[in-house]
């Protein structure tokens, strides 16, 4: 067979296909994150101070009080095989302090900004980061983790939005599961009327002029906060990126309502560390319930007793009794 009849067979190969083959090979495998014997990378500072306010020392020093706090209230059953999720991850700080007690595996990183789960794939190589939808459903199945934190999340989420993620924290979660979130209290809203008096004296710093524009009136705010009422901060700022204004600001949640919503939800208050005993949130620990035993229909139940009262009666005229 001619050399030509045998080329005119190979397939031709497309310039992707050739810049693919043609690209850098990795030598070894990235290693496992594994913070305690080798510490990850860091975000840039930019990153870290954007996301939390903070960055290195103090951005960590809070995420280990977080997340200690939280390991004193745990979920009970075997820690070597749970599964936690990180829901609104970010950079990957709180998701660091929990590699401190479970393996990559266990851990599941969630935050609705793709290059943070870019970062995190990155940074922390076997945490299964994840980006996810501004409202639910999550891509997780019902049930699927023991434990929840969520540093700093529900204390910029719009009320429409915190509801819709406590319901599907609790589809995602069991009977017993933990979940650890922080939310602002009125404390925040005094700060705002404190920023508005400060601005109003002729203070122009860009921090107190931003704050002072969070809420139109701080001091009518912090009053609604104190009746109990939920606070949507929505004003000073433009959309930033995936986060809309719409659903992501600044949050304020009274106890009274998170025990309502949450309770609602099927979960249990079990604690409420106050804003400043930890940092400058409140800390909530809630467990998931079981499910109460659905109520058989009025008219299912008198049919039930009519029957049982016929039976009932049988069995008198048999037996004389």
């Amino acid at each position: 067979m001619a050399s030509e009849d045998i080329d005119s067979t190979v397939p031709s190969v497309s310039a992707f296909v050739q810049s693919l083959s043609d690209a850098e090979t990795l030598e070894a495998l990235p290693p496992v994150a594994d913070p305690v014997n080798r510490a990850p990378l860091n975000p840039p500072q930019r990153i870290q101070q954007k996301f939390v306010g903070s960055s290195y020392q103090a951005a960590y020093s809070e995420a280990e009080r977080f997340v200690d706090r939280a390991f004193a209230s745990w979920a009970e059953g075997d820690i070597q095989t749970q599964r936690v999720l990180d829901f609104g991850s970010g950079w990957g700080r709180i998701t660091r302090m929990l590699l401190r007690r479970l393996r990559a595996d266990q851990i599941w990183s969630s935050d609705v900004d793709s290059e943070m789960t870019v970062l995190l794939h990155s940074t922390l190589p076997g945490v299964n980061a994840v980006t996810n939808s501004p409202w639910p459903p999550s891509v997780f199945r019902d049930e699927t983790f023991d434990a929840v934190t969520a540093f700093s999340v529900f204390s910029h989420l719009s009320e429409e939005a915190h509801r819709q993620w406590a319901a599907e924290f609790a589809r995602v979660t069991h009977p017993g599961s933990k979940v650890f979130i922080t939310v602002l209290e009125d404390d925040f809203l005094a700060t705002v009327a404190g920023a508005q008096a400060a601005v109003a004296a002729g203070e122009t710093a860009p921090f107190t002029v931003n704050l002072a524009q969070v809420v139109p009136d701080a001091l009518a705010s912090h009053a609604a906060a104190q009746r109990g009422e939920f606070v949507y901060a929505g004003g000073g700022a433009d959309d930033d990126g995936p986060r809309k204004r719409s659903f992501y600001s600044w949050a304020v949640a009274p106890r009274s309502w998170v025990e309502t919503v949450w309770g609602e939800a099927g979960f249990t208050v079990m604690e409420w560390v106050k804003t400043g005993e930890l940092f400058d949130q409140a800390m909530v620990v809630l467990q998931r319930r079981a499910p109460e035993p659905a109520a058989a229909a009025p008219g299912l139940l008198h049919r039930g007793a009519r029957k049982i009262g016929r039976g009932l009666s049988k069995l008198r005229r048999r037996t004389g009794v």
